[in-house]
C-alpha cells in the first residue's frame, strides 16, 4: 500500500506545496488533502514512463521484418513481447547481459516461429529502426518543461545506447535534462543502487530525501528507488493492481499527476 506521505512531510526541506493525491486503501479510491513538500531532483525513466515503446517496438518490428518479406502478425508480436519481456527481467537481475540480451531475443523468436533470419542480422537492423520509432506519450515535454523550471532533471534509462541515444536526439530530447544515464553506456543499470547514486553524483546533489524516481516498472524503478533509499512515483496509467511486495511512494494514473510532487 502507497504512503499517504501525511507522516513524510518533515522529511523534505523545500518550499511547501498544496496539492490533491489520490491515496489507495485496499480497493478504495479517496481524495487526501496533502500538505507536502516540493522535490529537488525528479529523476525520470524513458519507456513506457515517457516514450510509447509498445507503439515503438510494434513499428520497428514491423519495419524490419517486412525487410525479409514477412508479415508481422498478432502472433509474431505477441511472442516477441513474451520473449523480450523475460529478457528484460532477466537483465535486471544480472543474468544476461545487453550485448546477450540484443540478439538472443531473436534467437529465440527465430526459433519459436521457425524463420531462417539469422538473428545479429536482425537484431542490427531492428535496432536501427526503434530509435526511430513511436512517440512521446502526450504531454511529456509539457510535464519536463514545467519540472525543470523548479528542480533538477536526471534520466536513468535501462537500455543499449545506440537506440536511447537515438531516441533522444529524435525526439528532441536532451534539452529536458541535467544529467543522463543509460545502462547500455555506463555499465550500470536499475535496480541497482550504484545508478542513482551516480545521477546524483552528476546532478551534484546530496540530499537523498528532496529526491523523486518517476517511472512505470515496479521491478526497476520502483525497486531501485527502494533500494537506493529515495521516494518513487509509478507511472500507473493501465490502473494495474499492486500485486508485489514493492511499494511506491506515490501512484498516479496519468503524467499531468505528477507535476503537483513539483
Amino acid at each position: 500500500m502507497e504512503h499517504n506521505v501525511l507522516n513524510e512531510t518533515t522529511r523534505f526541506h523545500s518550499r511547501i506545496l498544496s496539492s490533491y493525491l489520490k491515496a489507495e486503501s485496499h480497493n478504495l479510491r479517496s481524495y487526501v488533502y496533502l500538505e507536502v513538500m516540493s522535490y529537488e531532483v525528479a529523476l525520470f525513466d524513458l519507456d513506457s514512463t515517457l516514450f510509447d515503446s509498445a507503439l515503438s517496438e510494434k513499428l520497428a518490428l514491423k519495419a524490419s521484418v517486412e525487410h525479409y518479406a514477412i508479415s508481422l502478425t498478432n502472433e509474431f508480436l505477441s511472442q516477441y513481447k513474451i520473449i523480450n519481456t523475460q529478457l528484460w527481467l532477466d537483465f535486471e537481475q544480472g543474468t544476461i547481459t545487453l550485448d546477450q540480451l540484443r540478439v538472443e531475443r531473436f534467437s529465440r523468436l527465430c526459433q519459436r516461429l521457425n524463420l531462417t533470419i539469422p538473428p545479429h542480422e536482425l537484431a542490427d537492423l531492428y535496432e536501427g529502426n526503434l530509435g526511430i520509432s513511436g512517440k512521446l506519450y502526450a504531454g511529456a515535454t509539457e510535464l519536463l518543461a514545467l519540472i525543470k523550471q523548479t528542480a533538477k532533471t536526471g534520466l536513468i534509462t535501462n537500455g543499449l545506447e545506440s537506440v536511447q541515444k537515438a531516441r533522444l536526439r529524435h525526439f528532441n530530447l536532451y534539452q529536458y535534462f541535467d544529467a543522463i544515464l543509460i545502462s547500455g553506456e555506463c555499465g550500470l543499470a536499475k535496480p541497482d543502487p550504484a545508478i542513482f547514486q551516480s545521477s546524483l553524483d552528476l546532478l551534484n546533489h546530496e540530499h537523498v530525501d528532496s529526491v523523486l524516481m518517476i517511472g512505470d516498472s515496479l521491478s526497476s524503478d520502483i525497486a531501485g528507488a527502494n533500494n537506493f533509499g529515495i521516494d518513487s512515483c509509478w507511472y500507473n496509467p493501465k490502473r494495474l493492481k499492486l500485486q508485489s511486495n514493492i511499494s511506491p511512494t506515490f501512484t498516479v494514473y496519468s503524467l499531468q499527476e505528477i507535476a503537483n510532487l513539483f
